[in-house]
C-alpha cells in the first residue's frame, strides 16, 4: 500500500528574530519536510519521492542561503551528504516522468520501451528505498540534527559580516538572488540546455529563499508586491522546468535499449524533444522573465 507524500510546512519566522535564529527556525522546518516523506519513500510513491526531493533542495538552499554564516568543514561534509542522498532518489523520479511521457505516445515499440523502463523505474526505486533504510541516512539525520542545534558553525565568526537582524540579512540575499535570475534571464534565448538548467537552478534557489522569509516582509502593499513577484517566478520556473523535463527524458530515451540491444528512442519512437515546443516555452519564459524584471522589488 502506497503512503501519502508530505508537503512542506509554511514557515513562519516572528518579528524582529536573530539571522542565526531565522536559519535554525528554516532549517528545522525543512528536516521535518524530508523526514515526512521517509515513509512515502519506502512504499516507492513517487510522489514521496518528488517531496523528499524537494525537502532536499530546499535544505540545500538554506544552507547556500546563510552560507556566510555556516563555513565550517562539517557543512561542507554535509553538503556532501545532502547530495548523494538526492542522486539516489532522482533516477526514479526521471524514470517515472518518462514513462508517463512514453505512455502518452502512441508509435511502433511502444510496449516493448516500457517493459524496459518499468524495469529501470523498479530498479530506481528500490535505490530510493534501499538510500532511505541505510545506516548512511540515518547517521546523515543525525549529523544534521546536531550541525542544526550545536554545530562548531555557531562558534566561528562569519565569512563576511552578517546583520544581525533576519529581515536585513533576507533583504540583502533575495536581492542578489533576484539580480542573479534576472540578469540571465534577461538573455535566456542565448542559453544552451546546461546554461538554462544553471539558470533554473538559481531560480528555485530566489523562489526557496522568498519562501523562507516571506513573513518578515510586513506590510500591505509589500504583500502585495511579494504575491505578484513569487508569481512572475513560479510561471519562469514552470517553463524552466518543462525545458528541463524534456531535455532529461530525451537523454534518458537514448540510454534506454530494447530488448533486441537496439537504443529504442532512435529506433522504434520519434524524438521525444519536440522543436516547436521548445521554441513555444523558450518564447514563453523569455516574456516571463521580462515580467518579474519589470515587478515592483518588495524588498527594497
Amino acid at each position: 500500500m502506497s503512503i501519502e507524500a508530505s508537503k512542506a510546512e509554511k514557515i513562519l519566522l516572528p518579528r524582529g528574530i536573530a539571522t542565526v535564529d531565522s536559519f535554525r527556525m528554516i532549517a528545522r522546518s525543512v528536516l521535518r519536510h524530508v523526514v515526512g516523506n521517509e515513509a512515502a519513500v519506502r512504499s516507492c510513491n513517487p510522489d514521496g519521492v518528488h517531496q523528499m526531493r524537494i525537502g532536499l533542495r530546499r535544505l540545500r538552499a538554506a544552507i547556500a542561503a546563510f552560507a556566510d554564516l555556516l563555513q565550517h568543514a562539517e557543512t561542507e561534509r554535509l553538503k556532501r551528504e545532502l547530495k548523494w542522498l538526492t542522486s539516489r532518489l532522482a533516477p526514479a523520479r526521471d524514470l517515472h516522468l518518462l514513462e508517463l511521457r512514453i505512455r502518452r505516445q502512441r508509435a511502433a515499440g511502444r510496449a516493448e520501451l516500457l517493459t524496459e523502463i518499468a524495469a529501470r523505474r523498479t530498479r530506481a526505486f528500490a535505490g530510493a528505498k534501499a538510500a532511505v533504510q541505510s545506516r548512511r541516512y540515518r547517521a546523515l539525520l543525525q549529523d544534521l540534527r546536531h550541525w542544526i542545534e550545536a554545530g562548531a558553525w555557531a562558534e566561528r565568526p562569519a565569512l563576511k559580516p552578517v546583520p544581525r537582524r533576519a529581515l536585513e540579512f533576507a533583504s540583502d540575499v533575495v536581492a542578489r538572488r533576484a539580480r542573479k535570475v534576472m540578469r540571465k534571464s534577461d538573455r535566456l534565448h542565448e542559453l544552451d540546455v546546461r546554461q538554462r538548467h544553471r539558470l533554473r537552478i538559481s531560480a528555485k534557489k530566489l523562489y526557496y529563499a522568498i519562501g523562507f522569509f516571506e513573513t518578515l516582509f510586513e506590510g500591505r502593499k509589500t504583500a502585495d508586491r511579494l504575491a505578484t513577484f513569487q508569481s512572475k517566478l513560479k510561471d519562469l520556473l514552470d517553463r524552466l522546468g518543462a525545458l528541463n523535463d524534456l531535455a532529461v527524458q530525451q537523454r534518458l530515451s537514448r540510454s534506454v535499449a530494447v530488448p533486441s540491444g537496439k537504443p529504442a528512442a532512435a529506433t522504434t519512437l520519434p524524438p521525444l524533444r519536440d522543436r516547436g515546443k521548445v521554441a513555444q516555452l523558450l518564447q514563453s519564459a523569455a516574456a516571463t522573465g521580462a515580467e518579474l524584471a519589470a515587478a515592483k522589488r518588495f524588498w527594497d
